[in-house]
């Protein structure tokens, strides 16, 4: 399925092109609209369209804008510009930036269905020709020369003058300050091997100064060198989401750890061996995900000092536990030698202040903004702590649910615990601006002080979705409230909710609820 953007900030001529795709034969889908160059480059990095259309005079960012950047986020993209300009130097500028096709306005319905045909064509073309030995005609002995420098980095570790004289040799600029290596997993069935890692080449061949090497059949390392660690996060988030796209065909499930950053050549050895002792811990459990190894944390199970009735193991073995596993470990606890101290109800009040303690723990390691207080207060309403202590069968249910709501809650990845509090301030930010139609990703991202790329991924891992998929959810409510409860027109309740325009409030609403905007007030207020 090819996704196509449309970017024009003429409402009549953005439908037209909508409905002339909408009715299109073959996989091909209409994925999303924009007004202007700015929201359109921070939706698209959560769609990651394969062809966008866009006009160049537009608000905030014009088309030009946008292709240099959406080309830098997403350099698989097909780029047609429809425009009224058709003079030398919009041609000139559109040559310049590598824009696929150029079309001028008024443009026909089958001028446009053709164009998007032969761009879908050549993306097939290119697939196609990444699956040829030899395609890059790259020189095989400086290829097998950087490999193995590349092994030499990642496992050697040799000592710095070794690697610069090396470097040179090659012609590698990578004297920078800072380095990363990020490991990634390829988790398919029956992948084809050798496809795989002709697609990597053919990524990896646009890429400046990033060396790569397959460690494993399934697994890959890349290194990247900046001059700061920003630009590392930025930049290896950026590769990784291209790996993501262009491989989806062909490896579903990519999961990446980015290790910590080093700044000397000798030590990228190591970053490389914890990134990838990371990947083998949370591959199982955190499958598709991108962990970055700055983000972890290791909470010693005493961080919190504990002597109650439990015990010092118990804890320990909560600190390991899923949900799941909280019903056999209090079995243990109440069975074993020391189980019949819980036949006091002194020993049992005291053992749930004890869990409660546990479970505030626990809960605030997910977040670490959240006061412990508040944490307390709001376990103990839900758990009478003292009336659970009357007898054992209360005792246990408490005991239960108290570690069970504790570990649901805080089984989290180290970078949602990191994140937690980041991503409650954007999301506290996208429910006080929503209505506002020029809220877009890379208003959030500067909101919370991190870079667009970085925060789509970690707001997406965290939240279970993407902002736009976020943001679009809290629209849409209130839209339905509005309709339940009023009888505004559709047009103000679009302009209510953040949207200029109506019909495209009424495309997204009916994407979304399976029924028109009418429909659903209608069905609404039958029911009432």
């Amino acid at each position: 399925m090819y996704q196509i953007f449309v970017v024009e900030d003429e409402l009549l001529i953005r439908q037209s092109i909508r409905n002339a795709i909408e009715h299109m034969q073959g996989p091909y889908a209409f994925c999303g609209e924009a007004s202007d160059g700015e929201m359109a480059l921070s939706i698209m990095q959560d769609l990651m369209p394969d062809i966008l259309l866009t006009d160049i005079r537009m608000p905030f960012l014009d088309g030009f804008g946008l292709i240099k950047h959406a080309r830098a986020m997403m350099p698989w993209l097909k780029v047609v510009i429809i425009s009224g300009y058709g003079d030398f130097e919009y041609a000139q500028k559109a040559i310049d930036l590598g824009v696929d096709q150029y079309l001028l306005k008024p443009v026909r319905s089958q001028d446009l269905v053709r164009v998007i045909e032969e761009m879908a064509a050549r993306i097939e073309k290119e697939k196609a020709q990444s699956a040829i030995p030899g395609g890059f005609r790259r020189d095989e002995v400086n290829q097998a020369l950087r490999q193995r420098f590349t092994r030499q980095l990642l496992f050697d570790g040799a000592d710095a003058a070794t690697l610069i004289e090396q470097a040179r040799t090659l012609d590698l600029d990578i004297i920078r300050a800072c380095y990363q290596v990020t490991v990634c997993l390829f988790d398919a069935q029956d992948p084809d091997q050798k496809l795989l890692r002709l697609r990597v080449e053919q990524i990896m061949s646009v890429e400046e100064q990033t060396l790569y090497e397959f460690t494993a059949e399934d697994q890959l390392a890349i290194l990247v060198c900046e001059g700061s660690e920003e630009a590392l996060d930025e930049r290896m988030y950026r590769l990784i989401g291209i790996l993501k796209h262009e491989l989806r065909d062909l490896c579903p499930v990519i999961t990446a750890v980015i290790g910590t950053s080093v700044r000397r050549l000798a030590a990228i050895s190591s970053s490389y061996r914890a990134a990838a002792s990371l990947l083998k811990r949370v591959s199982t459990v955190s499958a598709g995900q991108v962990i970055n190894a700055a983000d972890t944390v290791q909470v010693a199970a005493d961080i919190v000092s504990f002597d109650g009735v439990f015990g010092r193991d118990f804890l320990e073995r909560i600190s390991r536990a899923g949900a799941q596993d909280v019903p056999a470990l209090l079995d243990s606890a109440l069975s074993g030698p020391d189980g019949s101290a819980f036949d006091s109800t002194l020993m049992r009040y005291y053992g749930l202040i004890d869990l409660m303690r546990i479970a505030v723990q626990l809960i605030q390691r997910r977040s670490p903004g959240e006061d412990r207080k508040d944490i307390a207060a709001r376990l103990s309403a839900k758990y009478d702590i003292f009336a659970s202590s009357g007898d054992r069968d209360s005792f246990r249910r408490a005991a239960e649910g108290l570690l069970t709501d504790a570990l649901g809650a805080a089984r989290q990845t180290p970078a949602d615990q990191k994140y937690a509090h980041v991503i409650s301030q954007a999301e506290q930010y996208v429910r006080e601006n929503y209505c506002d139609p020029n809220i877009s990703l890379l208003s959030a991202a500067r909101h919370v002080g991190m870079s667009s790329a970085h925060f789509s991924t970690v707001f997406s891992q965290t939240t279970g979705r993407p902002f736009i998929a976020y943001l679009t959810a809290l629209r849409i409510e209130r839209a339905k409230e509005l309709l339940r409860t009023t009888n505004m027109r559709l047009s103000d309740i679009a302009m209510e909710i953040g949207y200029n325009e109506p019909n495209y409030f009424s495309h997204v609403f009916r994407k979304t609820e399976g029924v028109t905007p009418k429909e659903y007030r209608r069905d609404s207020q039958s029911e009432a």
